[in-house]
């Protein structure tokens, strides 16, 4: 039987968990002289993930190919492209090297592209939780590094490619990942489907596991350097304004980004009465969200504690993003 679907992992220093991913890729149901796997490995991976790979190769059940992928963009859209480009399967489904997919993920993906109308098929990422958890005052040091999308079901906007399927055609169609985007590239690739009259479905029974880590604070502030990106995004995509707007006031808690918009507005048009205002408002909504309604810490002195640390990512946060909308002349909101 010829190819029909092709599984690409992009993969970075990553050896032992992308182990555990391909693994997971050799128990499908799905027949396996029918799909292949695509491991996508950056020219600049020191840690023998190669060697690996190619040793799995020996006695794998199904088709494992593995290329590695030289580019002068940062991140994983060169990565997935060049996979794109090697595909020999019409359908592509693409999972993250900190994985696990479930035992049918490929034969419940493809169920549902039975007409020609559906070009992706997108399903739930759960969380594995860690044999410990974090405790004390190493929670304010450390960030919760995984994927939930439990909470983002029927959002328009998250199409987050550790559990997605399209179709190769219509990938390349559209010219695959945008190379610049090393954060934001998978809305960036659902958008351009979906502005071009294409579907993408969704599928409570396509499951995917994903690997929950702790990062440090610090290389999680170093990691915002992303949101210089959102200009970009919102610069190809006008609309995604006003679903941050939607997003904000439907989270109720944080609402204060209006309110600090609101009183930006008034400061520049010279009222100072609605500056006062709009400024109090927003200092207690954010209050609010960062201190009262902060679950994670259930101990209120631990809570004003990380009312630093939120206050240290929101301000970093906010300092790239100004500084994309900057650089990519685009306006956020």
């Amino acid at each position: 039987m010829s190819v029909k679907v092709s599984i690409v992992i992009p993969t970075f220093n990553r050896k032992e968990s992308l182990k555990k991913t391909l693994e997971s890729l050799f128990n499908q149901t799905y027949p396996k002289d029918k799909y292949e796997i695509i491991v996508c490995d950056d020219d600049k991976s020191t840690d023998g993930t190669e060697g690996m790979v190619k040793e799995l190769m020996k006695n794998s059940p199904c088709k494992i190919r593995y290329f590695k992928v030289k580019s002068k963009y940062k991140g994983p859209s060169s990565a997935r492209n060049a996979g794109i480009e090697n595909a020999r399967g019409e359908i592509i489904g693409f999972t993250d090297d900190d994985c696990i997919v479930s035992p049918n993920w490929i034969e419940k993906a493809l169920s549902h592209f039975c007409s020609m109308e559906i070009c992706g098929v997108r399903g739930i990422t759960v969380p594995i939780a860690r044999k410990k958890e974090l405790k004390g005052l190493k929670k304010l040091f450390y960030i919760v590094d995984t994927q939930d999308t439990r909470e983002f079901l029927g959002q328009y906007d998250y199409y987050p490619t550790c559990n997605i399927f399209y179709r190769k055609e219509q990938l390349k169609e559209n010219g695959g990942f945008d190379p610049r985007l090393y954060a934001l590239e998978d809305a960036d690739i659902a958008w351009r489907l979906l502005e071009k009259g294409h579907k993408i479905t969704f599928s409570k029974d396509v499951l995917v596991y994903h690997e929950t880590r702790y990062i440090s604070l610090l290389k999680y502030l170093k990691s915002l350097k992303k949101h210089e990106l959102l200009a970009l995004f919102i610069r190809k995509h006008p609309g995604f304004r006003e679903k941050l707007v939607l997003r904000c006031i439907a989270s109720k808690a944080n609402l204060y980004p209006i309110f600090i918009l609101f009183a930006a507005s008034s400061y520049v048009i010279g009222s100072s009465i609605f500056f006062n205002v709009f400024t109090v408002v927003a200092i207690l909504l954010y209050l609010w969200a960062r201190v009262i309604t902060d679950t994670n810490i259930k101990m209120y002195p631990l809570r004003i504690l990380a009312f630093i640390r939120y206050f240290l990512i929101d301000f970093i946060s906010l300092f790239y993003t100004i500084k994309g909308a900057i650089r990519y002349r685009c306006f956020i909101i």
